[in-house]
């Protein structure tokens, strides 16, 4: 079976662009602190940066689930839930769009060169053979390097600081890679131009996993994005497997 929906659905999210002023707004203030007393708070540390990009690079190096939920351009919300295993090469994620113009939901597995994908509103999955598809093709390529957008976001972190004991806050630079989408993270769909350094707040258990990145982006026209990211079952086994049965792909979609 051949079938024309398989990029759609390959995209999910879809990829939106964001814009905004220059004019960056100030760093946060720590949790309990008023503003009166931002002239004390603490400076960004190299160590608390360098803590903080080893948990988030400890993290996305095992298996483990995630959930993303948030505002996007255009009045859309997106939510949606995901699974990683980076040893196994497995990945799953059920994505969906809301409002606006252009809503959308879909699935996807991967695992190793074989992706699966399939519209919310069709029970059908299509096969798309990864080896065929080409590398700057923005809907059916998938990297297996970086997924989620995880790595992007922690390469794009500029300062951090300890807001607490299992809490970092600090900022980062939405324009890291204007070539490729890293935000929502686990859910790449946005890309930003022009956008000034925005606030993040990333909290870890006992263990040091990274459970929640939160992010907050102000473009220059519409309300802020608050985006939320969260992590759970660090380095326990995932069951993911491939459809029992989908249809193959259209040769057109590999046309070089």
């Amino acid at each position: 079976m051949t079938h024309r929906r398989a990029r759609f659905t390959a995209g999910l999210a879809g990829i939106l662009l964001l814009t905004a002023g220059c004019t960056a707004s100030p760093e946060p203030t720590p949790a309990g602190m008023t503003a009166q007393a931002s002239t004390a708070a603490p400076t960004p540390t190299p160590d608390s940066r360098a803590e903080l990009v080893a948990a988030l690079q400890r993290s996305q190096d095992v298996s483990h689930r995630y959930a993303v939920r948030g505002d996007l351009p255009e009045k859309q919300k997106i939510t949606g839930t995901g699974a990683f295993d980076p040893t196994a090469r497995r990945f799953q994620s059920t994505i969906a769009v809301t409002g606006g113009k252009y809503p959308s939901a879909g699935s996807r597995i991967v695992i190793g060169t074989d992706s699966y994908v399939r519209p919310s509103d069709d029970k059908n999955w299509v096969h798309v053979d990864l080896k065929r598809v080409r590398r700057d093709d923005p809907f059916l390529r998938f990297d297996w390097g970086d997924p989620t957008g995880l790595k992007a976001f922690t390469s794009s972190i500029t300062s951090a600081y300890r807001a607490g004991p299992h809490t970092y806050t600090g900022r980062f630079d939405p324009r890291e890679d204007e070539a490729k989408s890293f935000l929502p993270v686990g859910a790449p769909s946005i890309v930003s131009l022009g956008m000034p350094l925005s606030p993040f707040t990333i909290t870890t258990d006992d263990r040091g996993w990274v459970t929640s990145i939160k992010v907050e982006l102000t473009p220059s026209e519409g309300p802020k994005l608050t985006l939320t990211t969260t992590m759970s079952g660090h380095g326990k086994p995932l069951k993911i497997k491939a459809p029992a049965k989908a249809g193959e792909a259209a040769d057109f979609y590999y046309d070089k």
